[in-house]
């Protein structure tokens, strides 16, 4: 049996040096991938830090059409943009990128390719780099660069690259998946369409990215150790949050489609019980704001769906504790019985807000005019609402500017006979 050696390697100052210069590098694209939110900007920006950190002169961002056989320009920096707007996969050395998947450096005399050489040299470029882009073993999109000097590639400034173009290509794809994500809530909210399959595919798509991001940001942190400068510290920080707020998104879009679609599970509910359950999820945050919990003493046992009740009392004492302000004191359940139906309200004694247009707040990827600055997903207030229309009830807002807010949402009073319903 074989025991493992360990071993110890030394790191004199001037590699550790390099090290938290290399690991600096990347926090720094990490964070401007993760916090860029229009895509032509993000092009643009990630082929511009790529061209001052490598100390090169010219740059195109290709990226790879959705036949999978050509690439597209969609960005060029320091050279003239026409021409080679489009290349195949099968041509040159952007094709031998994506065929090879691997990093190319290559003096310009040296092409075989005579009237692409010719064309460099008569813009003065002296070598010529590609940099696929390649994420979850597919090639979005691929960097050219070229310098009009001779440059010296070591091990560290290659690989340095090779990594830089892996979190390009994932900043890349999460990038565009928001951004379909975008056009495709519009247009099924314009269509009324099938939102159940979008959301649940879109959810997944959005959350492998950001796991990717959050995992390679721990694993910088845990690598650089106590050698990790405040500033980069900083910056994981912010990826951090960047990541775990977009697997809340792809949470909180799940819970839209249950809420939305999935068949309600009507059974008796102790109402006390669902509230207590709310109440110690939120006790943390409530204790650390000093934020007083006011529910009343006894609440009636009531059939509905314990999992779409339960979130929308989460949802609304939320939304009152993330958008409430500074000055918010208490947070108060409410409950009536009125016309065969329940209505229950969650107020608050904060900022409040214009009751006008409120009915645009229970839509969803909506957000009021109090969120600035406040992370969220625009779903909270429409996940309440498809609760409450499915139990055959309403939503709606009371409130105004200083005076606090009070979301209520009613459920129609249902028989004593068990059911599941498909609403």
């Amino acid at each position: 049996m074989q025991t493992r050696k360990h071993i110890t390697v030394p790191c004199d100052d001037l590699a550790l040096g390099h090290r938290n210069h290399e690991l600096a590098v990347l926090l720094e694209l990490s964070n401007l991938l993760a916090w860029s939110h229009d895509y032509q900007d993000l092009l643009f920006n990630s082929l511009s830090f790529v061209l001052k950190q490598l100390e090169l002169d010219a740059g195109r961002l290709y990226l790879m059409d959705d036949d999978g056989k050509s690439l597209h320009l969609a960005v060029s920096l320091g050279v003239n943009p026409t021409g080679l707007k489009k290349v195949s996969i099968h041509e040159g050395f952007t094709g031998q990128a994506v065929r090879s998947r691997q990093f190319i450096a290559q003096h310009v005399t040296e092409m075989e390719d005579k009237p692409r050489k010719k064309l460099l040299q008569k813009k003065g470029f002296v070598v010529v780099i590609c940099i696929p882009l390649v994420v979850l073993d597919r090639v979005v999109g691929v960097l050219n660069l070229a310098a009009r000097r001779l440059i010296r590639l070591t091990t560290e400034n290659i690989d340095l690259a090779i990594v830089m173009g892996n979190l390009i290509a994932v900043g890349l794809n999460n990038a565009q998946l928001q951004k379909e994500l975008r056009e495709k809530a519009r247009l099924l909210e314009e269509q009324n369409s099938a939102i159940q399959y979008f959301a649940y595919t879109a959810s997944h798509d959005l959350k492998s990215p950001a796991v990717g991001i959050f995992a390679l940001t721990q694993r910088l942190m845990k690598q650089a150790g106590a050698n990790m400068a405040p500033r980069a510290q900083e910056c994981c920080r912010q990826i951090l949050n960047a990541a775990s707020h977009i697997e809340s998104l792809a949470k909180e879009m799940n819970a839209f489609v249950a809420a939305r679609g999935a068949k309600l599970k009507l059974e008796d509910i102790d109402l006390n019980l669902v509230l207590e359950t709310v109440h110690q999820e939120l006790a943390g945050r409530l204790a650390e704001r000093g934020v007083a919990w006011v529910a009343p003493e006894e609440l009636p046992t009531l059939r509905a769906d314990r999992l779409g009740l339960t979130r929308a009392f989460q949802n609304l004492a939320d939304n009152a504790l993330k958008y409430g302000g500074p000055g918010l004191t208490k947070v108060e359940i409410l409950h009536r019985e009125e016309d065969g139906q329940h209505v229950f309200g969650v107020r608050d004694d904060g900022v409040g807000l214009d009751p006008a247009g409120s009915e645009r707040l229970f839509q969803a990827f909506q957000r009021g005019p109090t969120s600035h600055g406040t992370e969220g997903t625009g779903l909270g207030l429409a996940i309440v609402r498809e609760v409450a229309e499915r139990h055959g009830g309403r939503v709606w807002l009371e409130s105004a500017p200083g005076q606090g807010a009070t979301f209520y949402f009613s459920l129609t009073k249902t028989s004593d006979k068990p059911e599941v319903t498909d609403l």
